[in-house]
């Protein structure tokens, strides 16, 4: 066993009247033999089903926690608009919120939506139980409840480093997107857009946002 104790959620302006708590030390049914690869990662999120399991390049574990409802249906509503492009275009792939990308920097990340090309796939054997090991094109991270926005540019930094050419980041209470692209040297801001564009990534994708932005007066 081994407790990993969890930090206090460091949003002061908190959304929908919630007050911030500490939680308390968490206890994780380690595998017998331990180690950070991605089997190990696998049979752990199988052994403590609650949790995501994400591993940094430096080999570190990072412990994700299920979202509040608001964001779990935001990020439901973005995928879904995702696929249904996808299956429309014939295209790739497309995964979700459990679907895991083992990356040339040692790193193993999980984001809300992901899109990979053909050519990506191609010649790769996709295996039931591990993480695909490829880089996607594109990949959305949405913003929970208890993330710092700091922490969430550092994830989509890491996908772009590894070979990501288009990424959104959205932060649902703040109304924000931030566009990274490949080749870009800092991402494009834009305030309560009513859609995105999948650019020339995914051709002929728009997706709806205005759904998942609070009321004005919120």
């Amino acid at each position: 066993m081994v407790q990993a104790p969890t930090k206090p959620a460091p949003i002061s302006d908190a959304p929908y009247g919630a007050d911030l708590v500490e939680a308390p030390p968490i206890t994780l049914r380690l595998p017998v033999q331990w180690a950070a690869d991605d089997d190990c990662l696998i049979e752990l999120g199988e052994r403590n089903e609650l949790f995501g399991f994400e591993r940094t390049a430096e080999g570190a574990l990072k412990i994700s926690f299920p979202t509040g409802f608001p964001v779990a249906e935001h990020e439901l509503n973005l995928a879904s608009q995702i696929a249904a492009w996808r299956f429309a275009a014939r295209s790739g792939r497309a995964t979700g919120a459990t679907g895991g990308y083992s990356l040339p920097d040692g790193s193993l990340l999980i984001p809300d939506a992901a899109w990979i090309s053909d050519e990506r796939v191609e010649g790769i054997e996709m295996s039931p139980t591990k993480p695909l090991p490829a880089v996607p094109d594109f990949v959305l991270e949405v913003r929970s409840f208890s993330q710092e926005i700091a922490d969430q540019q550092e994830k989509v930094e890491r996908w772009m480093a590894n070979g990501v050419r288009l990424g959104w980041l959205i932060d649902p209470f703040d109304a924000r997107v931030w566009v990274y692209r490949e080749g870009q040297d800092a991402p494009e801001l834009l305030e309560r857009p009513d859609t995105l564009s999948g650019e020339d990534v995914m051709a002929g994708l728009t997706v709806d946002l205005t759904r998942i932005w609070p009321a004005d007066n919120d």
